[in-house]
């Protein structure tokens, strides 16, 4: 049900929940850029500080402040970035 992960020589971590019922997970991103891929839609949202993204198929990169939303199709790549160390929560459909 809980499983830990990390990403990127431990600079990217999240502790994720699954039961079948509802997937997510809770997440501290260390300061730099990241790469990933989406296997289920991720929605995530800012708990603290400020994380830059870029999606496959867009042109130019957005951030999102403390409390903001943004998601990221099944299927896709894309790019996390963060100046100061931030924390997220991302619901996976």
């Amino acid at each position: 049900m809980f499983e830990l992960r990390k990403y990127h020589g431990d600079k990217v971590m999240s502790l994720t929940y699954d039961d079948k019922m509802q997937s997510f997970s809770v997440g501290i991103i260390a300061p730099g850029e990241y790469s990933f891929g989406s296997l289920k839609k991720e929605i995530f949202t800012v708990t603290s500080g400020k994380i830059g993204f870029w999606t496959e198929d867009e042109e130019e990169w957005k951030t999102c402040d403390l409390g903001e939303s943004f998601s990221v199709p099944e299927g896709k790549n894309f790019k996390l970035t963060v100046i100061e160390t931030s924390s997220y929560i991302c619901f996976y459909e």
